[in-house]
């Protein structure tokens, strides 16, 4: 059975992980060149909603690890976001050009 500490230690990475998730999100799809919406975010608004929301990643991680730590964890989620998300985009959009040949 888990102790509570590390089912709250759990739950302290998920709720990270989603808040950085959704940060780099919000910042992927406020630039001009995104290819996920029709229509990039509002930039600034995009921006700053994004930038709370790795900041808050991080404080959440900061409580169960160490700060640099947490800031490398943050960091290396940020890269693989950054580095899928164009791509997952174009495969996207790639699909349904195979259907129709």
């Amino acid at each position: 059975m888990m102790e509570s500490g590390s089912l709250a230690e759990t739950a302290c990475h998920g709720l990270a992980l989603a808040a950085t998730m959704a940060g780099i999100v919000c910042f992927y799809l406020s630039a001009p060149r995104q290819q996920w919406l029709s229509r990039p975010l509002a930039a600034r608004r995009g921006r700053f909603v994004g930038t709370l929301a790795v900041l808050e990643g991080w404080l959440l991680w900061s409580v169960v690890m160490h700060p640099v730590t947490a800031l490398f964890t943050s960091l290396t989620v940020a890269m693989l976001l950054l580095t899928v998300l164009p791509f997952a985009a174009a495969a996207r959009g790639a699909l349904p050009a195979r259907r129709e040949g």
